[in-house]
């Protein structure tokens, strides 16, 4: 790219002497300048030192130079400054001359999408004339053209072969030079001008007496241009990112350095000009808080340690505008400040998806002294806010985690000084002794789901070595992953950003983190670490069997894995060829075997009967529903017959409230829909509802939508979507027309808003279709179809939150985002396919094709790369689970009669 091509310009500054004034004038020195008055203030930043030849040698003697160099900007950059040695007498005569004197690289922004760099040289002494004139009788290249700008002679030098001309003048002191003569041009008129303001009379605090030159050189940095540079990365202008960088008014003083494995700045903060002060954080507290909460999709993760929750007032956020009613309200309702005293100053802000997007999804962790205390406080006041209607709380239930909803803008940034701003709604929930809060539903399913899974930073080996090296003393860090941060870089980034990024990705994706740590006085370090070692990206993972369980008759059901409720650990119900079930531990070991009369046709769920946190299993058969305890006990009035002269197609287990008050949602083969209790009486209202409508393409279900309330859901096989209320009754606009026929599920799309969020699906014409809860269709589109014969599927993850699309057609498959962009594409050659989808964070996916033809199964990875080297057995289903402790998969999978459980490490 032409903007990191143009570091040629430090090989360039001493190209200023190559055609400059063979005689000057006795009286140059005599009104000397010290450089800083020929920089325009708006810098993005200013290198300056007065040992450049010495500190390039210590960047490319350093193991880093080697990841860096890789660049081939960067590796030219080294060959011609070796070159340009030569021409200046080589034996380091380049290094004593620019030795003591203040040199400068500053970078600017020239418009959309294009930045370039401008170089200073202020000679303290003649010094500079022996080289001028020793550069110009060892150089024999073109002829220099000149022109003049404000009385000023500019010297214009083709380079690389007249691809580009390097622009350089002389005035007073100063050798002044870029690629860009419009910046040479702003440089001579800041400095002849009394009333434009420079870089230095702009940012003087930058500039203090305690700002000395390290030997190692000084980066000065204007929060205002730097924000504006990432403004100009980004294809969305206003996100977060951009507005929270723009509204600190910040900058800073760093000093560089180099170690093997890192690059490392050190320095001073400023915020509106004045040094940023934090207080000491607790020096009782050593270890890093929230670790274990961490999810590790998390991009971007801000943590505050605070000793108490009213050091929040030495950092407060000066662009958010509190509303008056809202803000008097807070302060004096006693709810809320019972809440704010339980707060205790430990805060963990976690970015995840669309960092760089308009609306990010956002995480708060917060530190309180009694979480359910603080829970039972928002509860009360959210009751309040609804007259005491305690049914218009929203209230959902996840994973075992209660959710409730605050309907206010931005309610953390009332409590914490303007700070966690982008929470149109707060969903709050209490996990591990701590109050979560999310900006949306989305976010905090994918939160609870990490916790679930173990897929949390404290949980992981790799992850625990980084927070163990964290800077414990300092109150505020910052912590940016590059494995999450490239990919949302590289999609969110302009088009010419991106494919450089994309580019050279390997140099760009050896950035492992950035750390950023902020302690009392403003003293500031920034780190980045750096992989040197190339990563495998060959998508093969070691897939090892562990385990296998032999059964006598070959299995024609399962695996269905089942949560052991003594010791949380999973265990296998499987169905064999004489209709016998088993339950068999995760060691394999029998738990039970229990005949029954029929096959299983439903999935297995399981539920807290007796209400005392010990889980029975519950499945349906075509004429039967089937509930047993874990010792293969029927439960009382189990099994339930069916309706005479009909047959179960579809069983959904509902929990409106998550207080085990169950309920039996099931569709028949003709399509109609009946509703029991979990004392298998048959509700009155669902008795049933019939349609005309014909069997559902998947089974019926309940969706709790913020703002809109409950619905019951049938999507039946001729295209017909039917939304009821959880009496039977149709909802206003409830039946929808899809398309002629579909053949696959629905995905529920969340709404970034409340009652935004839509049901998703694809009908066999191949055409996507999106309805609201309202029952108005919102979006059509019609996805690519060779020919008739081309099939259509949407298929969900384990827990339903995520799906991908699949286009299939003859041997050719291929897999789609949600978006309808496309991940990848294979080939399998079979005539009968189905598919499995498994998301475990948002790098963290398999993609699975069982080919029924073959009785074979075959793993992907998101970038479609096979996980398993050769194909694995699977005549009937398949089970995968995610351990973010141990960090592998567990795969168990049914294939004859054997039950063989596999090890994947991640």
């Amino acid at each position: 790219m032409n903007q990191i091509k143009s570091l040629l310009v430090i090989l360039l500054i001493l190209v200023l002497g190559f055609a400059v004034y063979l005689i000057l004038h006795s009286d140059l020195l005599q009104n000397k300048l010290e450089g800083s008055e020929m920089i325009p203030p708006d810098a993005v930043m200013v290198y300056e030192t007065n040992d450049p030849v010495g500190m390039w040698n210590t960047v490319v003697g350093q193991p880093v130079w080697e990841k860096l160099h890789q660049l081939p900007l960067l590796s030219g950059l080294e060959a011609q400054l070796v070159q340009l040695d030569s021409l200046t007498g080589k034996s380091g005569i380049l290094n004593s001359y620019l030795k003591g004197q203040e040199f400068r690289l500053s970078l600017h922004p020239l418009g959309r999408e294009n930045f370039g760099f401008m170089v200073s040289i202020a000679f303290k002494n003649r010094d500079f004339l022996d080289f001028i004139q020793n550069f110009n009788n060892e150089n024999q290249g073109d002829p220099v053209k000149v022109r003049t700008y404000s009385g000023v002679n500019l010297f214009e030098l083709n380079l690389e072969e007249g691809q580009r001309v390097f622009t350089y003048a002389i005035y007073n002191n100063v050798l002044v030079g870029s690629f860009t003569s419009f910046l040479v041009e702003e440089g001579i008129r800041h400095a002849k001008s009394e009333e434009l303001k420079s870089y230095k009379q702009t940012y003087p605090h930058l500039f203090h007496a305690g700002a000395s030159l390290s030997p190692k050189g000084i980066l000065r940095v204007s929060g205002d241009a730097f924000s504006g540079l990432v403004k100009e990365i980004s294809s969305e202008k206003s996100n977060k990112l951009v507005t929270d960088l723009s509204a600190s008014d910040f900058s800073a003083n760093l000093v560089p350095s180099f170690s093997d494995d890192r690059i490392s700045f050190n320095g001073e903060l400023y915020v509106e000009g004045e040094l940023k002060e934090v207080l000491s954080k607790d020096s009782g507290t050593s270890d890093m808080p929230f670790s274990s909460l961490i999810s590790r999709r998390t991009a971007l993760l801000y943590l505050y340690m605070f000793s108490d929750f009213q050091n929040f007032k030495l950092i407060p956020n000066a662009s958010f505008s509190p509303d008056p009613v809202i803000s008097a309200e807070i302060s004096e309702n006693p709810e809320i400040q019972s809440l704010v005293n339980t707060l205790t100053g430990e805060v963990a802000l976690i970015l995840e998806e669309r960092l760089m997007g308009n609306n990010p999804e956002q995480v708060l962790l917060l530190g309180v002294e009694n979480s359910r205390e603080s829970f039972k406080s928002l509860e009360n006041y959210i009751l309040e806010m609804n007259q005491n209607d305690s049914s218009k709380i929203f209230r959902a239930h996840f994973l075992g985690y209660e959710v409730i909803r605050l309907d206010m803008n931005d309610f953390p940034s009332y409590i914490f000084n303007g700070n966690f701003t982008g929470f149109s709604k707060s969903y709050f929930a209490v996990v591990a002794g701590r109050l979560v809060v999310a900006n949306s539903l989305r976010a905090m399913r994918n939160f609870l789901e990490d916790i679930y899974y173990d897929n949390t930073w404290g949980k992981s080996m790799v992850f625990n070595q980084v927070l163990k090296e964290s800077k414990n003393d300092a109150p505020v860090q910052v912590f940016l992953n590059n494995d999450r941060f490239f990919n949302l870089l590289t999609q969110a980034s302009q088009p010419s950003w991106s494919s450089v990024f994309q580019k050279y990705a390997t140099v760009f994706r050896s950035l492992e983190w950035m750390k950023i740590y902020l302690r009392e006085k403003g003293e500031l370090d920034i780190l980045f670490d750096i992989e040197l070692e190339e990563k495998s990206d060959n998508g093969q993972l070691l897939l090892s069997e562990s385990t296998s369980t032999q059964f006598d008759k070959k299995l024609l059901y399962g695996p269905a894995g089942l949560e052991n409720f003594n010791d949380k650990s999973t265990d296998f119900l499987v169905q064999d060829e004489d209709l016998f079930i088993h339950l068999i531990t995760a060691e394999g070991e029998q738990v039970f075997s229990q005949a029954i009369s029929e096959e299983i046709i439903s999935d297995v769920f399981q539920i807290d009967y007796y209400q005392n946190g010990k889980l029975q299993l519950l499945f349906a058969t075509d004429r039967q529903i089937y509930a047993l305890d874990r010792y293969g006990n029927f439960l009382p009035g189990y099994p339930i017959r069916f309706e005479e002269d009909r047959q179960i197609a579809q069983l959904n287990v509902l929990d409106y409230d998550n207080n085990r008050k169950y309920r039996l949602f099931v569709a028949d083969r003709r399509g109609d829909l009946f509703v029991y209790n979990v004392s298998g009486e048959l509700l009155k209202e669902w008795a049933p509802r019939e349609s005309i409508e014909g069997p559902l393409a998947v089974k019926p279900a309940h969706h709790r939508v913020p703002g809109l309330g409950d619905f019951m859901v049938a999507m039946h096989n001729n295209g017909s979507l039917r939304l009821y209320n959880r009496r039977g009754e149709v909802k206003e606009g409830g039946t929808v027309v899809l398309g002629e026929s579909i053949s696959t599920a629905y995905g529920i799309e969340e709404g970034s808003e409340e009652g935004l969020s839509k049901i998703v699906t694809v009908n066999d014409a191949g055409e996507v279709v999106k309805v609201n809860f309202k029952g108005e269709l919102t979006y059509r589109n019609q996805l690519l179809r060779p020919g008739r014969q081309t099939r259509f599927d949407l298929v969900n993850d384990q827990v339903g939150t995520d799906y991908v699309w699949v286009i299939q057609e003859y041997n050719e498959l291929k897999v789609l985002n949600p978006d309808e962009s496309l991940l990848f594409v294979t080939n399998i050659l079979s005539e009968e396919l189905e598919y499995r989808f498994y998301s475990f964070g948002t790098s963290n996916k398999i993609f699975v094709v069982l080919d029924r033809t073959q009785d074979f199964a075959y793993l992907y990875n998101y970038q479609g790369k096979l996980i398993n080297q050769k194909p694995i057995s699977v005549s009937e289903n398949l089970w995968i689970s995610f351990s973010g402790g141990r960090n592998e998969y567990t795969l168990v999978t049914v294939y004859e009669n054997e039950l063989q459980e596999y090890k994947i490490p991640f």
